[in-house]
């Protein structure tokens, strides 16, 4: 029988720069200024939240999803202050098959700083290392072009466009798929 590992707590990993961590209830304050930004969340697939409710929501979603093994999501935590200013971290976690899709977001005052370059240079071989993933995705709209480039920066490959993809605000939206592979990476 095959063995998949099982994370039984909750990892915290560190760059040099950034602590992640779990989030938790009492980061809804801060992750609500990233999920009502409507530049933060204009390829996210989702429209800004209106409400800490749907932020708290949305922490709660990341905690069950945790607790079921689908996802892990990171809290990005400043080691010098402790604000969180975005989230990182895997979902569609499809242990027995190997594979998991990334996803992330910040403050838009953070962007173009090196933030997500650093975490995914932890979170990357913590997937391929420690979840024993084979093959890491991500989807990426057509039109954000800094999170291609960041993909691609780290080995990312397109392997193409998925039409009608999610739908978003009333209207169909297409989205990329790129993917990661184990064996081409440096970890």
């Amino acid at each position: 029988m095959e063995t998949v590992s099982v994370l039984p707590v909750f990892p915290e990993l560190s760059t040099t720069r950034y602590q992640l961590r779990e989030i938790k209830v009492k980061d809804a304050q801060e992750l609500h200024e990233v999920y009502s930004d409507s530049e933060v969340v204009k390829y996210w697939g989702a429209i800004p939240f209106e409400s800490i409710e749907q932020t708290a929501s949305l922490i709660q979603d990341f905690q069950n999803g945790f607790s079921s093994g689908a996802t892990i999501r990171w809290g990005i935590a400043e080691k010098t202050s402790g604000r969180v200013i975005g989230t990182c971290g895997f979902h569609n976690w499809a242990k027995k098959k190997r594979r998991a899709e990334v996803g992330y977001e910040i403050r838009r005052s953070e962007w173009r700083k090196g933030v997500m370059s650093e975490v995914l240079g932890v979170i990357l071989p913590y997937g391929f290392h420690t979840m024993e993933l084979n093959r890491i995705g991500a989807l990426i709209h057509p039109d954000n072009l800094g999170s291609a480039k960041l993909a691609e920066k780290l080995g990312f490959q397109a392997e193409g466009q998925l039409r009608d993809y999610q739908f978003v605000d009333g209207e169909f939206q297409d989205l990329v798929m790129y993917s990661l592979l184990k064996k081409d990476t440096k970890w």
